[in-house]
Order: C-alpha cells, then sequence, then structure tokens
C-alpha cells in the first residue's frame, strides 16, 4: 500500500501558505528582493515495511513530509513561469526526490511537533520553516538548466570513463572525477560505481584509499550505510587489508551509522577477509589479504566498543551486535562466529537469534570434520543455554533443532556416531527437545514415534500394552500399523506386551496375504526379536517365517534369530531336519550369520547337501563363520 500524506492547513499563529506562495512568486522576479523565512505544518504517515525499524520509519516519514511540502510549494511557484520554463509536476517531483538534499538546505528549521510508532506505522507532525530566496534559487537553476538535473554532466562524463578498457589511465581518470566530489546519494551517486570499478581493477588508484577514509568523517549518515561496506572491501582486499588506523576511522563512523543498516558492514567484513588464521598460506597470492586473524580481532574490538556505547545509532550493546557478528559471519567464517558465541554467550539478550548459525555450522561439520570440536563445544553451549530458557525458544529456532535431528536420524542406520549423537542429545535435553518435536507440524504417528523412541517425557502414545492389545480393535489397516510401528519403537520395553505380540503374529501368520499384513508382520517379527524373546513358541513362529514366500518377512524373521543368538541357535541346530527344504536352506544361512562359535562350524559341517542350494547355502555359511573366527 503506497505511503499517502495526511497534510494540514497551517495554524492562524503561522502565515498562510497563500501568502508563502504570493511571496515565493515575487521572488522570483526581483534578485534583490529578500523575503523573510516562513513556517508552516504538515502531517505524514508513513506505512513502515517489514525491514523497518522505528527508526529508519520515522526517518523515512520526515524525509517525505519534507519532500512533498517541496513539491507543493514549488508546483506553486511554476505557475508563475511562462510554460516553456516549467516542469510538468511529475517530472518536478522526480527532480524533486533525486536532489532532496539540495532542495531540503531551504528547508531551514524542522521541529517535530507530535509523532507516533505502532509497529506498522510511523505518524509525524512537524513545524518547517522555508527559506523562499533559497528555494526559489534552486527552482530557478532547475528551470535555466532546461529542466535537467545540473549533476547529469558529471555522471555523464563518469558513466564515459566507466565505460572504458581497464587500464592505468582509466584509474587515473577516476579518481581524478572521485576527489573533486563528496560521497552522497544525491547528486554524487556515481561515487559508488566509481569505487566499484577501483575495487574490482588490478591497476593501482593512487591517492583514492586516503580519500575513502576521509570520507567517511564526513558522509552523512543516510549516506554512509551505501559507502562503508564498500570501502571497507576495497581496503580489505587491497594491500593486506584494513590498517590500524583505517580501523578506527571506521569505528568513529560508527557512531553515526543507523543502527539497522550496519548488517551489510559486518557481512563485507566476514566474506572478503580469507579464512585462513595467518599468513602462512601455501600457492597464489589470495585476493582476499585480510586473514581471518586480523578480522576476529577487529570483530573483538566492535563488541569492545559496543559495550561503550559507540557503535551505531541508536547505540547497540555488545551482546547484540554479537548477535548481528555471528549471523554475518554464518557463511564464510563459522569458526570466529562459535568462538565469539562462546565468548560473550551470557550477554545476547535473545538466544533465538544465534539458533541457526550455531546449528548449521554443528550439522555442516559433521560432514567435514576440520572444526568439529568446536562446532560441537558451541552446539553443546547453545543447547545448555536453551534448556535453561525453554520458555523463549521461538518457532523458528525449534524447526531449526527438528531438522538437525530429522538430519541425524536419517543418517543414524549407516552411522554409528550421529546414532550416538541423537541418542546423547535427547538423553540430556528430554524436555527441550519434547517442547520442539511436539510444537512441529508433523502427523501425530511420526510425533509419536520420536517420542517412544527416545522415551521423551509427556508423552501422548499408547503404552507397550496398550498399543499391542489396539491390535486386536477394528481399526484400519493404517491405524493398526502405526500401533506396530510403535512397538517397534519401544525396543526392548515392549517386552511387556509379548504375550500379545505372539497372538497376534499367530493370527496374521494365518490370513491371506496383503499389504497391510506383510507390514504388520515385519512389525510383530521385529518386536520379538528386539526383546530378545525366549519363548519357546515365538521362536517357532520366527522359525516358520523364514519360509514365508514373501522375501521380507524371511529377512525379518532372520535378523530376529540372529538377535537372538545362543538362546535360539541350539534349538535351531537340534530341529533343522523336521522343516522343509525352503525354511533348512535359510536356517543354515541364518546360522551362518550368527556370532561365530566352533559348533556352528560342526554342525554345518555335518548338514546334509540334498540338493545344489543347500550346498551353496552351506559353502556360504562355513565361509562366514570361519572368516569371523
Amino acid at each position: 500500500m503506497p505511503n499517502a500524506p495526511i497534510l494540514s492547513r497551517t495554524p492562524s499563529a503561522l502565515i498562510p501558505l497563500a501568502l508563502l506562495l504570493l511571496l515565493l512568486s515575487s521572488a522570483m522576479y526581483s534578485q534583490s528582493a529578500t523575503a523573510a523565512a516562513m513556517t508552516v505544518v504538515r502531517e505524514y504517515t508513513y506505512n513502515a515495511s517489514e525491514n523497518d525499524s522505528k527508526v529508519s520509519a520515522r526517518k523515512a516519514a520526515l524525509q517525505q513530509l519534507q519532500s512533498l511540502l517541496i513539491e507543493e510549494v514549488g508546483v506553486q511557484v511554476q505557475s508563475s513561469f511562462s510554460n516553456t520554463e516549467t516542469l510538468d509536476k511529475e517530472e518536478f517531483s522526480r527532480t524533486v526526490q533525486a536532489n532532496y538534499q539540495t532542495f531540503a538546505s531551504a528547508l531551514t528549521k524542522t521541529k517535530i511537533l507530535e509523532e507516533k510508532w505502532d509497529g506498522e506505522s510511523f505518524y509525524l507532525k512537524a513545524e518547517i520553516e522555508v527559506d523562499p530566496d533559497g528555494l526559489s534559487t534552486q527552482i530557478a537553476t532547475i528551470i535555466g538548466g532546461g529542466g535537467k538535473n545540473p549533476c547529469d554532466a558529471v555522471r555523464e562524463q563518469v558513466k564515459i570513463t566507466l565505460q572504458k578498457a581497464p587500464s592505468p589511465d582509466k584509474n587515473t581518470e577516476l579518481v581524478a572525477f572521485a576527489l573533486k566530489a563528496p560521497f552522497d546519494n544525491d547528486c554524487n551517486d556515481w561515487q559508488y560505481n566509481v569505487l566499484y570499478s577501483l575495487t574490482q581493477s588490478r591497476y593501482p588508484a593512487e591517492g583514492y584509499r586516503e580519500y575513502l577514509f576521509v570520507q567517511l568523517a564526513q558522509i552523512a549518515p543516510h549516506n554512509l550505510s551505501e559507502y562503508l561496506p564498500g570501502i571497507a572491501k576495497y581496503a580489505i582486499i587491497k594491500d593486506n587489508g584494513i590498517t590500524p588506523a583505517e580501523w578506527e576511522t571506521m569505528l568513529a563512523s560508527l557512531q553515526r551509522l543507523p543502527e539497522d543498516r550496519l548488517q551489510p558492514l559486518l557481512s563485507a567484513l566476514s566474506n572478503y577477509s580469507d579464512k585462513s588464521p595467518d599468513d602462512t598460506r601455501s600457492g597464489k597470492p589470495s585476493y582476499q589479504p585480510q586473514t581471518a586473524l586480523q578480522l576476529k580481532n577487529q570483530l573483538q574490538s566492535l563488541i569492545r566498543a559496543a559495550g561503550k556505547g559507540k557503535v551505531g545509532n541508536p547505540a547497540l550493546s555488545a551482546g547484540e551486535l554479537t548477535a548481528r557478528i555471528i549471523k554475518a559471519t554464518t557463511y564464510r567464517q563459522p569458526a570466529i562466529g562459535a568462538e565469539l558465541f562462546q565468548q560473550y554467550s551470557g550477554e545476547l539478550p535473545d538466544i533465538n537469534d544465534v539458533v541457526k548459525p550455531m546449528t548449521d555450522f554443528y550439522k555442516n561439520q559433521l560432514k567435514d570434520g576440520s572444526e568439529l570440536e568446536l562446532a560441537s563445544s558451541s552446539f553443546n553451549l547453545l543447547l545448555e543455554k536453551l534448556n535453561e530458557q525453554k520458555d523463549i525458544l521461538n518457532d523458528n529456532s525449534a524447526k531449526q533443532l527438528y531438522y538437525l535431528l530429522t538430519t541425524l536420524e536419517r543418517n543414524a542406520e549407516e552411522n554409528q556416531q550421529q546414532a550416538a549423537l541423537i541418542e546423547n542429545m535427547l538423553g540430556r535435553y528430554p524436555k527441550l527437545f519434547a517442547q520442539i518435536i511436539k510444537g512441529q507440524r508433523i502427523n501425530e504417528v511420526q510425533k509419536n514415534l520420536w517420542f517412544i523412541r527416545y522415551n521423551l517425557p509427556d508423552s501422548e502414545a499408547c503404552t507397550p500394552r496398550e498399543c499391542a492389545d489396539r491390535l486386536f480393535g477394528d481399526g484400519n489397516a493404517m491405524e493398526l500399523n502405526a500401533y506396530g510401528e510403535y512397538l517397534v519403537a519401544y525396543g526392548t520395553r515392549a517386552a511387556a506386551a509379548e504375550d500379545l505380540v505372539i497372538r497376534k503374529l499367530e493370527r496374521v501368520r494365518v490370513q491371506a496375504s496383503g499389504p497391510y499384513r506383510t507390514t504388520m508382520k515385519r512389525h510383530l517379527i521385529t518386536v520379538l526379536g528386539n526383546i530378545r524373546t525366549q519363548d519357546l513358541r515365538a521362536q517357532e513362529l520366527l522359525i516358520e517365517s523364514l519360509g514365508d514366500l514373501d522375501h521380507k518377512i524371511p529377512e525379518e524373521a532372520q535378523n530376529a534369530l540372529i538377535k537372538l543368538g545362543r538362546g535360539v541357535q541350539e534349538k535351531m541346530m537340534s530341529m533343522i531336519s523336521t522343516y522343509e527344504p525352503l525354511v533348512q536352506r535359510r536356517m543354515v544361512e541364518t546360522l551362518g550369520k550368527m556370532q561365530p562359535d566352533t559348533d556352528i562350524v560342526n554342525f554345518l559341517k555335518r548338514v546334509p547337501q540334498n540338493d545344489q542350494y543347500m550346498r551353496f547355502a552351506v559353502e556360504d555359511a562355513l565361509r562366514d563363520q570361519q572368516r569371523a573366527l
């Protein structure tokens, strides 16, 4: 929604606008006439964007209020000129916006009468004193130039120079242009393009670096946020980085920088500094000669300055600045961010600000590992802080930690180290992670599985016996299989429901095959293996399942029997002849995969090899056992 001005007429005590316009018009015709300064009152409501802070919204509201007044008065003044000498309203508005600082000099005094900020809009009422002579002169200058912006001439010359091929002469010309004009975004907005060109150039730019740091003390605050990151980049990648004296100049300028415009500077410092900690880098010279050690020292000096109220306007605290630095270093210098987090964690105003960078650093180091020790200690400190302040955990932070859990669990089957990590995290901070998982937008089955698998508090899932009892209910296939999943997730704790699991497995084995029954059989077989069942009937069911025609069932049965180990191998060796050939062969395969045992080896040597399939099975089983022995 566009920001619409709310205008008010001047109080009777102030000079009416009509009189002001009359005097302005008269001033255009008499260079010798000098009109007195006059005062008007205006109101404006600025609708803030999601990126605006109170400070930036106030600044925007004031600038728009002043610009609208200049436009309003300027249009009336032009009405006294000949048609060939005037600009249309739209063109004049653009000219005012492009030369705001020039025109604003005619507004000699601005007094704020009233202001309100509700987080979405900023209302401003101000008493503004206008210099008629100054404003009329500026308008006359514009019109005298044929309606052209007086800044365009220099801008065009710079543009032509910038289009030339790289060379020492090109740099000399650009430096000459730059040194003749201050840094601003009104008339001299081309300075940014010159800065970019000279930063990228491999040719020298004599005198330019010194000029940049002289300008830092003079650039207006609203322009400082545009140029400071570029100046920092120039100094970082040229001649071994920012010198101590230059850094002190930058620190001094930060007191004038709007606090909501600080992040681009922090990102520039981080992104253009080298990742190497010192000057022992090998290979070709780095394009970014400033080292990570230099950067770390600079960032620590920034934090110390913030502790004295000398960074940002309004000033940031050391903790507020540290949080912003940690976010800025996430991409290229995460180790520095982690070290600063460990050093200043107690001063952070909101721990949520650093959850994502610290979690990302830890997750990436699990793959790389070169700085895993630092990442692990920082992440553990983060969890400790969050555990102490569970009530302040916001949705985004909870989501980041949940994503980490899912990543670890995905890799857990193939990576025992990550399986141990997730067990350790949820074991040390069960209430924290219970809160995190409960708040996620995932289905109830997934949520219950997390609570069951890691024995988290305040679980709403059924107990092992309740889950097993519901297997005999009339629920749909999806619900019944969910109860089977829960029993598997309970691991050894499902032993409380052993008798019900055996009864259910007996039933589904004799029922017609289908996707639901196959899945249910697999769950029940897995449960019996997890609880290391010693029940003879359960062991018989597992052995009989080796003959199931669905290949997934024999695989699960084999895994379960291997878990039982010695508790079932004697039974298998003594009763192998009572089973059909297919089951016998799979029993041999299962024995071969059990813990190495000379009794198994001796038994396999005596097994009758009635066909080639049994012969192959015996050979493979013996090889597996003897290799392990």
